[in-house]
Formats: C-alpha cells, structure tokens, sequence
C-alpha cells in the first residue's frame, strides 16, 4: 500500500481546511465556492440544473461505429443532488500521454522496439457528454468501449454458470447464507452485461481479441472472491481461498477428477501466462494479485477516524494492483508499476477508482447491510457520514469533492512526470491504460444494473 497524504507542487503550498474534527483538505486553487462551509452539514436541495435530462445514445458514437456499441439498458445517475457549492473542472489528462509518446518518436528515444503501441483498432471512442449521460467527473470527455463485449459476454455467462453449477461453491456458505453457488445465480439472472462484464468492457478497452475474453473472466473471479471476502467467516475465507489460490498458483496439479470449473480457472491460468510469453507480464501479476487478494486484511473493528486513513485501506480493499496489472495485460506491457517514479501517481488513479466506486455503489451497499444481506459497508461515504455526522446526500457530496481533488492531483502528478521527463515509452503507455481504467470504471457505474437496477433501467 502507498501512504500517500499530501499535495504536490503549487497545490501543495496552501490548503484551507473545512470545518470538521477529521478535516478534509482542498488546495487554494481548486474551484470550491467557500461559502458552503456555512451550510455543508445540511442536506442539500436538489440543484436546478440536475433535473431529469433526455438521454440521446445515439449520439455516444460515430455513426459508422453505432453497430459495434454495446446496447445500453441502464443509465444510474447516482449523485441526483448535486451540490451548488462545487464546480467541476474540465481536465484533459489523455494529452499528457499522447504528448510524451509523440516527443519520444520525435526525437527517436524509443529503445524498445518490441512494444506495440495502443491498437485504436481494439476499441471505440465513445462521447458521454454529447449523449447527456450522468458521468459526474472532470476528465476528459472522450471515453473508450471495447470491440470484443460479445466475447466478453459469452466468457463471463460461461464462467458464471461453473460457479452456479459446481458441487464445491454450493457448499460454500457466507454468513448472510447465500452460497457462491446461489451468488452465482442471482448473476445470471440479469443479463451478464449489465453485471461484471461491462467492467473490462470499458476499463481494459485496448486488449485485442484474445486478451480481452481472459481480462473479463478475471474480473467474474475478483468479484466472486470479493463477495465471499466481505460475507463469509474467517474459517471459510480461508479453507475456500487456499482451494482457488492453489489453482491460480499453479501449484494444485491437474486429474481426471478436476471439475468444469477447476478446468476452467487453469485454463485462464494458462492464457495468462501464454500471454506473457507473447508479450509483457501483466498476465503473470493478475494472478499473484488474484492469490493475494483472497487474503487481504480486514478493516479496522474501530472503524476509520479520517479519509485518508480509509484510502490508504480501501486502496488495497478494492484490489488497485489487479487492475493495474490487468492494465498492463491488456497493452502487452512490462513496465514496472512499483516504479518510483510513478507511486505517487498510481497511488491518485488508484484512489480515484475506489471513490468513483464508493460513491456509485453507496445505496445498493446500505440497502444491502441495512436488511441484512451484508455484514458491514466499506464504502467513502459512509466513512464521512459516520465521521462528521453527515446526511447521506452530504456526505454524498463531500466524496465527490474528494473525487474532483483527486483528478486535479492526477494531472498535477502527470505535469510533474513530464517536466522531470522521468518517464519512458513504456512506462506512458502503461500510464495511459491505467487512466482509461478509472475513466472506464466510471463508465460502467453509470450504465450497469449492479448498483441501480431496475429504476435505472431504459425505458
């Protein structure tokens, strides 16, 4: 984990604090109306501005590139109250990447002549913003899809259903009593699209067709790990992850006995490593990380006294290192994302991912613990409700605050990169798919079922 708690450059220089015992912290120069320091502890009204919108999906992509969307059946405007005291800056962190790679072959510094450049071929560009989609972030406007949702949809239903129909996972209890079986199932019932699969869909859009199919399942086996971490007794989480662990390690051998779904996980194991044999050795990390991951630690019983403190766990919690590496995977990368150079910087993107998350998963996550289908809530905005007494459209908005900080740090981290030149090639390329990772995480909250459902449903 990478303690990260302060600014850099300019922005570091001054800070204002908000009133509250576990203060939060903005820079001088981010775009904060201060007069909300007077009324942030009250419920907000909803802004004039945030009323019901028509969606226009045909506008979301080039026409010639329409019969390659993926269809869309949910659109989740997860922050419906939108705070009057806070503006959202316009960013573009994309050009900081294509600027350095276009430099580098300028002036001929790119050694590697065995890396391959982002395929645009592997994906398309889509434009939220034109089709007035509720994506609440100031990145860049122009996101990107995945050419293969198709496979993707077929390699996560397929998966899905060896979990639902595996004697092991039926056994497999969670204190709320659904097994990984049962989880499994309820997967299914809703198209799988509108569940995990959108997720590599759109955060891992530049893996071509053979890598892409590996990074969807990968993300099924997280979730299902995840689900099972956050509701299944310690004796449980281990006896079942050593089972899972063995297989993603390699280290429990193959027979005549193994069952679809034990065949199934040794297969992407396989595909993995035979990626990297290709190419780059993102594929090998996905599955130390996967093996990791099943033992991560517990939140503090205390509970978290500030923000920062709950980043610095949920970092992990929410497996920032596997995404990274199933960035890598899917731009055939071997840049080291332990570089020094880059902690800082990861450490933002990583932050941002599990804001977004946090903020869009926030009501499926209390409905959840509150009737008693999950044991606690790990999540920013209960963090800040619970710290500072908040209301939950409040406490809603002081996350997105923390949200829009973090972008801005993120470009104040890659103008650092670029003035020191501390990057290479390789290691620009890796920073610009860990970038479309979080844009495309805030994607998919947007446009899946998993955390709105059916009253966010298309009509």
């Amino acid at each position: 984990m990478s303690a990260r708690s302060g600014l850099t450059g300019a922005a570091a220089s001054h800070h204002i604090p908000i009133q509250g015992a576990h203060a939060l912290y903005f820079p001088l120069n981010f775009q904060v109306n201060y007069t909300f320091m007077f009324s942030v502890y009250e419920e907000q009204t909803e802004h004039p501005h945030n009323g019901q919108v028509a969606y226009n999906l045909s506008a979301l992509v080039p026409s010639e590139e329409m019969e390659l969307l993926c269809p869309i059946r949910y659109i989740y405007n997860y922050l419906p109250i939108k705070p009057n005291w806070l503006e959202t800056p316009q960013l573009s962190l994309s050009r900081f990447c294509e600027e350095e790679e276009k430099k580098k072959k300028e002036k001929g510094k790119r050694q590697d002549s065995n890396s391959h450049p982002v395929e645009p071929r592997n994906s398309i560009t889509m434009s939220p913003r034109a089709a007035n989609l509720p994506l609440h972030t100031g990145l860049d406007t122009t996101f990107r899809q995945s050419r293969y949702w198709k496979s993707n949809e077929r390699c996560t239903e397929e998966l899905l259903k060896l979990f639902a129909e595996d004697e092991r996972c039926s056994g497999i209890l969670c204190s709320n009593k659904q097994s990984m079986s049962s989880l499994a199932e309820e997967q299914r019932r809703c198209a799988v699209m509108d569940t995990y699969s959108r997720f590599s869909t759109y955060m891992f859009p530049q893996a071509d067709a053979s890598r892409a199919p590996l990074l969807a399942q990968c993300i099924v086996l997280i979730f299902m790990f995840d689900d099972l971490w956050e509701n299944a007794s310690p004796e449980i989480i281990e006896e079942t992850g050593q089972y899972f662990v063995s297989r993603l390690r390699g280290t429990s051998p193959s027979t005549a006995m193994d069952t679809p779904l034990e065949q199934r996980i040794d297969a992407i194991r396989r595909g993995l490593l035979a990626g990297d044999e290709e190419q780059g050795n993102g594929g090998a990390e996905i599955l130390e990380y996967l093996s990791n991951f099943c033992h991560h630690a517990e939140p503090p019983r205390d509970g978290f006294n500030t923000v920062r403190e709950y980043l610095d766990y949920r970092w992990e919690d929410i497996g920032n290192r596997f995404t990274f590496g199933c960035a890598k995977f899917s731009i055939c990368s071997e840049a080291d994302q332990r570089h020094p150079s880059l902690r800082a910087l990861l450490g933002r993107i990583g932050d941002h991912i599990s804001i977004a998350n946090d903020i869009a998963s926030y009501d499926k996550e209390k409905s959840r613990f509150e009737c008693g289908k999950a044991n606690s809530i790990i999540n920013l905005v209960h963090v800040i409700a619970e710290c500072d007494g908040l209301g939950s459209n409040a406490a809603k908005a002081m996350a997105y605050a923390w949200q829009l900080l973090t972008e801005e740090e993120i470009r104040g981290h890659l103008e650092q990169l670029r003035y020191r030149n501390a990057l290479g090639m390789e290691e620009w390329r890796f920073v610009e798919a860990c970038l479309a990772a979080a844009k495309g995480n805030l994607f998919t909250s947007v446009v899946i079922a998993r955390y709105g459902g059916e009253g966010a449903r298309v009509a």
